[in-house]
C-alpha cells in the first residue's frame, strides 16, 4: 500500500481539492446520446445534428433491411430475397430502377453527344469527299 505522505508531513486536504477541480475540472452530468466527431471541428455533435461535409462523403457499413416479397410483372413469380431478384433480372435483361439514380441520365446523356461528336469527326472527312464527287460530275 502506497501513502501519499510521510509520517512528519501533513497533507493540505483543502490545497489538493483545490488543484483536483483544476486538473480534472468540475464533474458534469451524464449526456446521453449517439455522438459524431466532426472531422473539420474535432468536437462531438449528437448525430441527429451532424450534417456531413460534401467532400466527406459516406464512409461507414450499411445494413439493408430484407427485401419484402413481390411479385414479377414480367413472369408473375414470387421474388422473395435478393439473389431471386438478381437471378430474375438476369433472366429477363433488366435492371433495377435505383441503378439508374446518382446522375446516370445526365452522364449517359454526356457519353451520347460525345460518342456522336467523335463520330462526326471521323465520318466527317469521307462525307465531304462524296459530296464533292456528287456534284463536280
Amino acid at each position: 500500500m502506497t501513502t501519499i505522505a510521510t509520517t512528519n508531513q501533513k497533507v493540505d486536504t483543502d490545497k489538493f481539492n483545490e488543484n483536483f477541480d483544476k486538473i480534472f475540472g468540475k464533474p458534469k452530468p451524464v449526456v446521453r446520446g449517439s455522438f459524431i466527431m466532426d472531422p473539420e471541428t474535432g468536437k462531438l455533435v449528437p448525430k441527429e445534428d451532424y450534417v456531413p461535409s460534401v467532400k466527406e462523403g459516406v464512409n461507414a457499413p450499411m445494413i439493408m433491411k430484407p427485401l419484402e416479397a413481390f411479385m414479377s410483372p414480367i413472369d408473375h413469380t414470387r421474388i422473395g430475397s435478393r439473389e431471386q431478384l438478381a437471378k430474375h433480372n438476369a433472366k429477363h435483361g433488366v435492371t433495377n430502377a435505383a441503378d439508374y439514380n446518382g446522375g446516370y441520365i445526365e452522364r449517359k446523356a454526356i457519353e451520347r453527344v460525345n460518342t456522336g461528336q467523335e463520330y462526326l469527326k471521323k465520318t466527317r472527312r469521307v462525307d465531304i469527299n462524296r459530296a464533292f464527287d456528287d456534284h463536280t460530275r
